[in-house]
């Protein structure tokens, strides 16, 4: 692990980083509910592998240095931090200085603790959500509708440009969401997650 990641050790720097994400983040609500604070600017979406694996690294970085961030913070919130406290006795939440955001970030969200693989953010995180300590950007992440969505206050970042493929609303949904979904989105939900795209743009 980067010298650059720092862990919390306690419940009291566990909340610290909550806090942080909960400033730009409702951290209890799930798609199609908007879980985004940022006022309107612009959503970009990729499919929810994207945002656990390498190649979101340079994205981040994109995003980190576009917004002039010195941190950046995640925390998985579904398994809360309970979960992973209880199972793996780590948090599953980190710091990570901006600098080293594209080449330190896999190490981190893959990081196995004691060994376990299944401890690993990548193999058990549900929701998972990112912000810049500059409080204009963060992501969510949810593994159900298998999408990623990236809320900044610019249009047209350099981070659309770094590898990972961004599509439209109605792409995601049709491409990612709908396929793999046991029960299809009912008429409301679809509605409702393409009003609130089209509301925050």
């Amino acid at each position: 692990m980067s010298n650059a990641t720092t862990h919390p050790r306690d419940d009291s720097e566990y909340e610290q980083l909550l806090e942080e994400v909960r400033a730009v983040i409702d951290v209890d609500r799930r798609l199609p509910a908007w879980p985004f604070r940022n006022a309107p600017g612009d959503i970009d979406i990729c499919q929810y592998s994207h945002a656990i694996e390498g190649p979101f690294g340079p994205v981040l970085q994109a995003l980190a240095d576009a917004h002039g961030d010195e941190t950046m913070t995640v925390v998985a919130l579904d398994p809360a931090a309970a979960y992973y406290h209880e199972h793996y006795g780590v948090y599953g939440a980190f710091r990570m200085a901006a600098k080293a955001i594209s080449g330190s970030y896999y190490d981190a969200v893959a990081f196995e603790p004691h060994g376990d693989p299944t401890g690993a953010l990548t193999f058990t995180t549900d929701v998972l959500a990112i912000v810049g300590s500059s409080g204009r950007w963060s992501v969510w992440a949810e593994r159900s509708w298998d999408l990623a969505l990236i809320a900044s206050d610019q249009r047209n970042g350099p981070w659309l440009a770094r590898g990972v493929p961004f599509v439209s609303a109605e792409t995601a949904l049709a491409d990612f969401t709908e396929p793999d979904f046991k029960s299809p989105l009912t008429t409301e939900e679809r509605d409702e997650f393409l009003r609130n795209v089209r509301r925050s743009s």
